[in-house]
């Protein structure tokens, strides 16, 4: 679980977290400092739909492109929004400049750790150019994230029995939804040294 004051960085979509909170749960938020390089994207490049959380955005500096239902449109610094949950959404740095937005996911549930996962994975070079793992890792990841979020585009229905059995699959593999390496703080204070 993140504590407050982590950063963990994606360098395949260019993204960055510090960790600005660390609750969990379903009656609690997360908040960090999102910072998202010239050219980098939010997950995949791909819209995704959080089934029980609003995510908020107070944009500080930058250009972010963002993408909510079908409405697209560029935030500008003291641009303020909130995305509902089930909805689909993503966002990308759309200017020339580093964006730096506030962010608050509401409840928390276990989306700082979703984080965590999916940016070690590329950091350790297990993701391809948009930022996903193979489809047995990614499965499984899913499936254990399934109440933070899925993608949009595909019937929710079909998506959760697909993935399901795919992470099914993974799991046999010996692929993960969550490794100490990425999320045991002790872990990466022990690795970097």
């Amino acid at each position: 679980m993140p504590e407050p004051g982590d950063v963990i960085e994606n360098p395949v979509t260019g993204e960055r977290i510090e960790f600005r909170t660390a609750p969990t749960g379903r009656h609690r938020s997360l908040h960090f400092d999102y910072y998202l390089e010239p050219g980098g994207f939010g997950l995949g490049k791909l819209s995704h739909v959080h089934p029980i959380q609003e995510e908020g955005f107070d944009l500080q500096s930058g250009t972010l492109g963002v993408r909510v239902g079908g409405d697209e449109w560029e935030a500008t610094p003291g641009t303020r929004f909130a995305v509902p949950c089930e909805t689909p959404h993503t966002v990308w740095n759309a200017g020339s400049d580093e964006v730096h937005a506030h962010v608050e996911i509401k409840p928390a549930l276990s989306i700082g750790t979703f984080f965590e996962t999916m940016y070690g994975l590329a950091r350790d070079g297990k993701t391809n150019a948009w930022g996903l793992p193979g489809p047995l890792q990614l499965a499984v990841v899913a499936d254990a994230f399934r109440e933070e979020l899925y993608l949009a585009g595909l019937p929710k229905r079909l998506q959760r029995g697909a993935v399901g059995l795919l992470a099914s699959i993974g799991r046999q593999e010996g692929y993960r939804a969550v490794y100490p390496r990425y999320s045991d703080r002790t872990v990466r204070i022990t690795e970097e040294v």
